[in-house]
């Protein structure tokens, strides 16, 4: 028994490394492609905030067409890049400033601030007019691939709470029993939350493998619009999370049957009433001075 919990504890955390990569890749490229998404759609506004407050103060709120393409083209784009200039040399000097107080040096000179600020206005310059040569009208598939990666993300987070045993437990009838007696609850938890688990990744194969089968057989079926993708990536997540949750269910409530609940570190579960009843250790019970 003690061997078969060693295999299976160090299986455990290869498919715990596996889900710790997708998941910081999942996570890395749905925050690209929202960010990119939401840059592009910023910029390529025939009217800017900074436009429409320019045409506001300047004309009332009813320019001709001549003013709006005036302010549109020329001078809204000029004010915009030229506070964020500003902003980016009083940032980069503000950050200096606070490295060299927090270094003890003395105070740096504004001119390389100013070099640090305009290097990174242009940079954010060259990507911003980059992007939107690259994509004129919209990212291509950014807020679907989003989508299918933070189903992704989402997945693997409940998978590793299951791990870290972080899930969200009604035990209001096993703590109020003693060890022995909570032991078989516990097994009977893990035998539900796999059955129900198992359940969940019955129908997400289900659905997977019709999408798998309708991109299999058909040509540019069941892929995405922007990009020959197929939908079952996504899909996928389903069956494979559930099905890792609910061996961890049961691995836990074999565990607990078998061994007892664990107590302290990170992957305990909730608080130790035993140890919150007995309250704060007395002064020098632990042979300190008291």
């Amino acid at each position: 028994m003690e061997s078969a919990k060693r295999v299976l504890g160090k299986l455990d955390d290869a498919v715990f490394r596996v889900e710790r990569l997708v998941l910081l890749f999942s996570l890395a490229m749905m925050t690209l492609l929202v960010s990119l998404d939401v840059v592009q759609r910023t910029f390529s506004r025939p009217e800017g905030k900074t436009e429409q407050a320019l045409l506001a103060l300047l004309y009332g709120g009813r320019p001709t067409l001549e003013q709006t393409a005036f302010v549109t083209g020329r001078l809204g784009p000029a004010v915009f890049w030229g506070l964020a200039l500003i902003f980016l040399v009083l940032a980069a000097h503000s950050s200096r400033s606070i490295a060299a107080e927090r270094a003890q040096k003395p105070a740096p000179g504004l001119g390389r601030s100013v070099a640090v600020g305009a290097g990174l206005w242009g940079a954010m310059l060259g990507f911003v007019y980059g992007l939107l040569w690259l994509f004129p009208s919209s990212v291509p598939g950014a807020q679907k691939f989003s989508l299918g990666f933070m189903l992704w993300s989402g997945m693997l987070g409940a998978s590793l709470a299951t791990r870290s045993r972080r899930h969200i437990v009604l035990d209001v009838l096993k703590k109020k029993l003693d060890p022995e007696t909570a032991k078989p609850f516990a097994l009977l938890g893990g035998l539900v939350t796999f059955a129900f688990c198992g359940l969940l990744a019955a129908l997400g194969t289900m659905q997977f493998w019709t999408q798998f089968t309708e991109w299999r057989e058909g040509e540019g079926v069941g892929v995405y619009d922007a990009l020959p993708i197929p939908m079952w990536l996504a899909t996928l997540a389903i069956p494979v999370t559930f099905g890792v949750m609910a061996l961890r269910f049961l691995a836990q409530g074999v565990h607990d049957w078998r061994w007892g609940p664990p107590k302290g570190g990170v992957d305990a579960h909730g608080i130790d009433l035993e140890a919150l009843e007995q309250g704060p250790a007395a002064p020098g019970a632990d042979g300190g001075t008291a």
